[in-house]
């Protein structure tokens, strides 16, 4: 194997593994108790199965769209067709139609209003995630909607462990380490779709400690095994966080503020140390001991900068500069939906950077407002708060280095980190508090 290929698993794991598969689905499927938590169940499953055969799934079968984009769209789709019409229009959702907006003003602007097909297709896809894990909490058992979920995540760990029992990694980009994937095409992809896993876990109050000190380190084995840098830094606030609570959980409440600051402070400590002496996190030494700039004219960039962070700050620099080249017009609205692939080999490794050059201020401004949005949200609910916070900052850092919503995995994390902070700020009050206040979404039959 050379250069950065991602080899699929061989066919006499894949089909066997994918019958387990099959069943544990079918079983998520009968546990979940609603057709919005079935739905959910089944969109992460074939999500997942669908990268893991990516192989075959990549190929385009109908015009310039691939299996797996036929998929995602067949998924946004049915979860429209599922989904009660007038939660559509709850204000909790209002940041989102005005990234949506922004997509279609700069697609309008540049003439290109089939190019806005795919990435309004993945926030649709998006939305239809979140509320349908909203309403699946909302109508159902928490607890059997959480059993049900974890269900579907069973392909990553299953073909992740296959691809180490027949060692078959994937060459790390940048690094010259080992990826070991499950057969999936990016280490970025796979490890996102880990990291909605933790979220989930971590977040769920109803699944039992026990299961969740199983799956919680299981989880952050994957992630390492990925080797994917950017998510392993990303699961820090939420995993620091909940680690926290494990320790103070029994301390005498009189003390736990004392003992969760000291423990917190020891937590970042090491965390800082592992950073500044592991050879895996060496390029963020040097970006903080000044010995590069990230962002500067790229023609500045030596040999040795551009191989700093996998290159990313000279993709970045890139695209910045690119953007204020641009026309006002440009600048406002961006050069439109997918035009990188116009101007760029790669994308932008950044999606306030990558917003910013496709939809221009317009669309970084409604980028900025989705996260304040959920941000101001987690800090409404009377229960989970800071974990819920917590997890809106672990997708929050995985922005700064790649682009989550660019890749189906990463609409599905941040889609059930909403869900769950709209069920949980819907339980913030009682009903008869909430008299004369807007609710998140109008009276409907859930």
């Amino acid at each position: 194997m050379t250069g950065f290929e991602a080899p699929g698993l061989q066919m006499s794991a894949l089909l066997p593994a994918s019958g387990l598969l099959l069943l544990l689905l079918f079983l998520g499927l009968r546990i979940a108790r609603s057709a919005s938590a079935r739905f959910v169940v089944f969109a992460c499953w074939l999500r997942f199965m669908l990268s893991t055969f990516h192989v075959y799934t990549f190929d385009e079968v109908v015009g310039t769209m691939s299996l797996t984009a036929l998929g995602s769209a067949s998924l946004f789709l049915l979860g429209l067709l599922l989904l009660p019409k007038a939660m559509l229009f709850g204000r909790g959702v209002m940041a989102v139609y005005l990234v949506i907006a922004a997509i279609f003003l700069s697609a309008l602007a540049n003439g290109a209003l089939l190019a806005a097909f795919e990435p309004v297709t993945k926030f649709g896809l998006f939305l239809m995630i979140a509320l349908h894990s909203y309403r699946a909490l909302k109508v159902g058992d928490e607890r059997q909607f959480g059993l049900a979920l974890l269900l579907s995540f069973s392909p990553l760990i299953v073909f992740q462990l296959l691809s180490l029992a027949f060692d078959v990694p994937k060459m790390t980009e940048g690094t010259g380490g080992e990826s070991y994937i499950g057969g999936y095409y990016h280490e970025a992809a796979f490890s996102i779709g880990v990291m909605a896993l933790l979220v989930m876990v971590a977040i769920e109050r109803s699944l039992p400690a026990a299961l969740k000190l199983l799956i919680l380190p299981l989880g952050l084995a994957s992630i390492l095994l990925a080797n994917y840098r950017t998510a392993i830094l990303a699961t820090a606030p939420l995993m620091i966080y909940y680690l926290l609570v494990g320790i103070t959980r029994p301390i005498d409440p009189r003390l736990r503020g004392s003992v969760a600051a000291l423990a917190g402070i020891g937590i970042i400590v090491a965390v800082a140390v592992s950073v500044m002496t592991l050879e895996r996190f060496s390029d963020l030494r040097t970006i903080a001991q000044g010995e590069t700039s990230i962002i500067k004219p790229p023609n500045e960039f030596t040999e040795a900068d551009a191989n700093v962070l996998s290159g990313r700050g000279q993709i970045w620099s890139e695209y910045v500069y690119k953007w204020l080249d641009g026309s006002e017009l440009r600048q406002l609205v961006g050069y439109g939906p997918e035009s990188w692939e116009e101007y760029f080999p790669v994308y932008a490794h950044n999606s306030f950077i990558s917003y910013l050059f496709e939809y221009g201020l317009v669309g970084l401004a409604a980028l900025i407002f989705l996260f304040a949005a959920g941000v101001a949200m987690s800090l409404k609910a009377r229960s989970n708060r800071w974990k819920l916070l917590a997890a809106h900052l672990s997708f929050l850092v995985v922005n700064l280095a790649t682009m989550p919503f660019w890749l189906i995995e990463g609409n599905i994390v941040y889609g059930l980190i909403w869900g769950y902070t709209l069920f949980y700020c819907a339980e913030r009050r009682p009903a008869s508090a909430q008299a004369g206040l807007r609710p998140y979404f109008k009276e409907v039959e859930v």
